[in-house]
């Protein structure tokens, strides 16, 4: 039996503890500091459960080394050192935070313990890296890489029209992270929310699509000559938030308001957060399109995914949950077999190029009802 930490019993923790706790193969532990998280997975999943400080590496090393394979589920701004306490630990990890550092960074570490780390492993980034480190490994050379993908409440309430399918604060930093593309084979780094433009998505409508930093791993590890990752929202949304943000209501930096410093983050997060937050059986969706040109010795080619999932009222997990959470839990249990051991932080392109794997992962995808065409 493999014995599996997962770190964060939020929307996304919870629904890797919903896969892989129902699974006889899996003893699974979820550790958060929050009790209400805690007994909300307690009470919809069979884990255990532990309260705990995840803040603290120490903390993070005690709790791992009584595992035998981490799940990381945790917020962006503490990814990095979350990543870094796992391998101080010696344990394999799949790790889905947004983090602001590069974990490749940490491969050197990672191999140096002779463990297994899969960053940035959700479904965008994650799947859709896998997606095009398989089209990539199938041609002489990559053209275009296109992706775009978003997730949205079915039903549309002014004035944001969004609800946040995971963490709130990692949203921010999807709006104010420069982006990184590949325009003319070249790295280009342009603001968050930028080159708006309308796309028509089959099954939703039209939405709007803006650059975000969500290439992440790609702009190193794979040659092309175009090369974005765009999020979706229902149009009218980027101008909303390039106008907060370029107002100073995203800043972190304390100003001083009568006396008093404030960080206007702090204050438009406690307006914002409850305003973005699901209410209970709300419905949402998950919408990705994937695109990948390039030639090989028959010529042009063109690969191309696309998905699209909504909630789901018997699980009661959202789809941003489930379509992240799931694709979390089945990278764990190809590393879990070791049907994918590679010392090192691993980006998931590196999956997608292992012959068979991307296969294996969207058929679970599927038998979990998250259908990729």
């Amino acid at each position: 039996m493999t014995r599996v930490l997962i770190l964060g019993g939020g929307m996304i923790g919870s629904a890797v503890a919903f896969d892989l706790a129902g699974d006889a193969a899996f003893e699974v532990t979820v550790a958060d500091v929050s009790r209400e998280r805690l007994a909300a997975v307690a009470t919809r999943t069979s884990a255990a459960t532990a309260e705990a400080d995840l803040s603290s590496p120490d903390a993070i090393r005690r709790l791992a080394a009584d595992c035998d394979l981490v799940v990381g589920a945790m917020p962006s701004a503490v990814g990095y050192r979350t990543v870094a306490a796992v391998i101080e630990a010696g344990r394999n990890c799949v790790d889905i935070s947004f983090m602001p550092e590069d974990a490749l960074a940490l491969d050197a570490a990672a191999r140096a313990k002779g463990v297994t780390i899969v960053a940035d492993c959700g479904i965008a980034p994650g799947i859709s890296n896998m997606m095009v480190g398989f089209a990539a490994a199938q041609l002489a050379a990559v053209d275009r890489v296109d992706i775009a993908v978003g997730g949205l409440p079915l039903e549309r309430r002014w004035p944001f029209e969004y609800k946040a399918g995971f963490a709130p604060s990692d949203v921010i930093e999807e709006y104010t992270r420069p982006s990184r593309v590949v325009e003319a084979g070249r790295v280009v780094t342009k603001p968050a929310l930028s080159d708006v433009e309308l796309v028509g998505v089959r099954g939703v409508g039209t939405l709007e699509a803006f650059v975000t930093d969500g290439l992440r791993s790609l702009v190193q590890t794979i040659r092309a000559d175009v090369m974005r990752e765009r999020t979706l929202r229902y149009p009218g949304h980027a101008a909303l938030m390039r106008m907060l943000r370029e107002s100073g209501f995203f800043a972190s930096d304390a100003i001083d308001v009568k006396g008093q410093l404030v960080r206007p983050l702090d204050v438009t997060s406690a307006l914002l957060f409850p305003l973005w937050t699901f209410d209970a059986g709300e419905a949402d969706l998950t919408v990705m399109q994937v695109v990948v040109d390039g030639r090989d010795a028959s010529g042009a080619r063109r690969f191309e995914w696309r998905l699209l999932d909504r909630y789901d009222a018997a699980s009661g997990l959202r789809s941003m949950s489930r379509t992240t959470g799931f694709s979390a839990a089945i990278v764990a249990r190809l590393v879990a077999s070791g049907a994918f051991t590679r010392p090192g932080v691993c980006a998931p392109e590196a999956i997608g190029a292992h012959a068979g794997l991307l296969d294996t992962v969207l058929s679970e995808l599927r038998r979990r009802g998250v259908d990729v065409r």
